[in-house]
């Protein structure tokens, strides 16, 4: 890494989280011992990181894990998960379809795709697992917002803004919230050339136990996949059956 680019406040904090992979709990002269710190510069830090809940104190005065990072521990558990069982009935559903699959979570304000299985033909989607594509103008992305908090979806507007990147983007809020409303009520988003002209993508929700949303499923091709209402709804419904299958796999849908 490039010295310009590295944060020797971040890199202390991460020697301290580094340091809980061997040790359940330290102190803090433990800690200045091993590490080096003076003893400000590890207040500062270890202040920092239990005010956040990234570490807190037992009932002895030493340092543990704090809540925090057992939540992104889950967090990565549970998409682990998901990306295992998703897999194979994306794989399958790209190939009966001849189209490219997503599976898709919402990371902060944008969607991150964290599964993708392309069809055997030539003409294929350029998006990548690990990538991130806009929010208000994907059909996973609306499917995503679609099922959060209203403030999740103002926090976003704030932070990204409604950029226009084809005729077709929606670009006002009055407009994107009438269009998640569209997306609860049928069950389905679809992204019909807002992000890249002349492709089009029908996602559907994946609900956990809670009936929170968890990922989005989509259906990725050209205009031409999708000649008319009829294939669009028929393809949102064959998705809604894999995302149900998905669902009951992962136990998130009981007998």
């Amino acid at each position: 890494m490039k010295k310009e680019y590295h944060s020797s406040t971040i890199q202390r904090a991460l020697d301290v989280l580094n340091l809980f992979k061997e040790y359940h709990a330290l102190s803090f002269t433990d800690m200045q011992q091993r590490l080096g710190f003076n003893k400000s510069t590890l207040f500062r830090v270890l202040s920092t990181l239990s005010s956040n809940k990234y570490l807190s104190k037992d009932e002895t005065g030493r340092y543990e894990l704090g809540v925090n990072m057992f939540v992104l521990g889950i967090r990565i558990s549970r998409e682990h998960q998901l990306k295992n069982v998703a897999a194979g009935f994306m794989k399958r559903l790209s190939e009966k379809l001849d189209l490219t699959v997503h599976l898709g979570i919402l990371d902060g304000t944008s969607v991150v795709i964290i599964e993708k299985t392309d069809p055997h033909r030539n003409i294929r989607m350029v998006s990548r697992i690990g990538s991130s594509v806009p929010v208000h103008c994907t059909g996973q992305g609306k499917t995503l917002l679609a099922y959060s908090s209203r403030e999740t979806v103002e926090n976003m507007i704030k932070v990204q803004g409604l950029e226009s990147y084809t005729p077709h983007t929606i670009t006002t809020v009055d407009g994107l919230f009438k269009e998640l409303d569209t997306v609860r009520r049928r069950g389905y988003a679809i992204d019909d050339s807002e992000h890249e002209k002349n492709i089009m993508c029908v996602a559907v929700p994946i609900l956990n136990e809670a009936e929170q949303i968890e990922a989005a499923l989509s259906i990725t091709g050209t205009i031409i996949d999708f000649p008319s209402e009829e294939a669009i709804h028929n393809t949102a419904q064959i998705l809604k059956d894999v995302s149900y299958t998905i669902r009951r796999k992962m136990g998130y849908l009981t007998d």
